[in-house]
């Protein structure tokens, strides 16, 4: 089918999934003329991880997205499934400073957690006609570190093999999971941030995006309104501030990271059925985008 054509249909199949008026249609369409051959990862997250029933929606808008070559990579955690994988299986959940400590036992059942919610994700890509391949700790993908040995099999990215994802065939779609491998072959591989995952990857291919879905809209001023976008600079001064605090900075220091690596734009948005698509192809955006000084 030619590619107007295709343009079109997608066009207007987004338009009808997400209640597009026609002025935020002929707004999409543009959007995606430009985004023809780029590369976005998008880190699952938010209400659409906890609640898999929503997965076959963001999927379909990936594979609508795929029909116009625009390759969306995705990212995934699990925490709050891990937590009652543990407690069913009697394990009492610790933190220091904020992350979970993980002994091989938590590293292992928090593996087999993640490729469940993998599968469930390239079932759902499947269902659309494209080939989910998962990227898990055996994948070789993303290699890291130790963070602190405090925290036990907890790691922070240290190279990606860009390679892996370049030689895939048209038809697939990557998923990637945060138990990622270790730096040696054989390594039992460690749990990482799914932010920091996502952002090493996209930084690496120099994506046109990296999107985090989490469970704000996005990042706030001291008056809890909503700020559309932010510089590298005026984001470093709200951390400096207090502004942006707690959670959220590992978050934004996730995003301003591949900034400096080639990726055009960074965003948080909120993780539900119709945030992705209104943060990319609308004027307005849904979330916060972070763009180069």
């Amino acid at each position: 089918m030619p590619y107007k054509l295709v343009l079109l249909e997608t066009a207007r199949k987004l338009a009808e999934q997400h209640d597009f008026d026609g002025q935020a249609l002929r707004e999409a369409i543009p959007y995606l003329e430009a985004f023809q051959g780029r590369k976005f990862v998008l880190k699952i997250g938010g209400s659409i991880l906890q609640d898999e029933r929503l997965i076959p929606a963001l999927v379909s808008d990936v594979v609508f997205l795929k029909r116009l070559d625009i390759d969306v990579i995705l990212v995934h955690g699990g925490a709050s499934q891990l937590d009652r994988r543990m407690q069913a299986a009697g394990l009492e959940p610790s933190k220091l400073d904020g992350l979970r400590v993980t002994s091989r036992e938590v590293l292992d059942l928090a593996n087999e957690v993640f490729l469940d919610i993998s599968r469930v994700i390239r079932d759902a890509v499947a269902h659309r006609g494209y080939r989910g391949v998962i990227f898990d700790r055996a994948s070789g993908l993303v290699r890291s570190r130790q963070k602190d040995a405090g925290l036990g099999y907890v790691g922070e990215p240290e190279r990606v093999d860009a390679s892996l994802l370049d030689q895939l065939p048209a038809e697939t779609i990557p998923i990637v999971t945060a138990i990622t491998s270790g730096l040696e072959d054989g390594d039992p591989g460690y749990n990482v941030n799914a932010d920091e995952v996502a952002s090493a990857i996209a930084g690496e291919i120099r994506a046109e995006k990296l999107i985090l879905m989490t469970d704000e809209d996005g990042v706030k001023d001291g008056n809890g309104a909503l700020l559309p976008t932010l510089t590298r600079q005026q984001a470093e001064a709200f951390i400096e501030s207090g502004v942006i605090h707690g959670g959220m900075i590992p978050k934004v220091r996730a995003c301003l990271e591949p900034l400096g690596r080639g990726v055009s734009k960074s965003h948080i948005i909120r993780g539900d059925a119709d945030s992705f698509i209104n943060e990319i192809l609308t004027d307005a955006g849904v979330g916060t985008e972070f763009v180069r000084d």
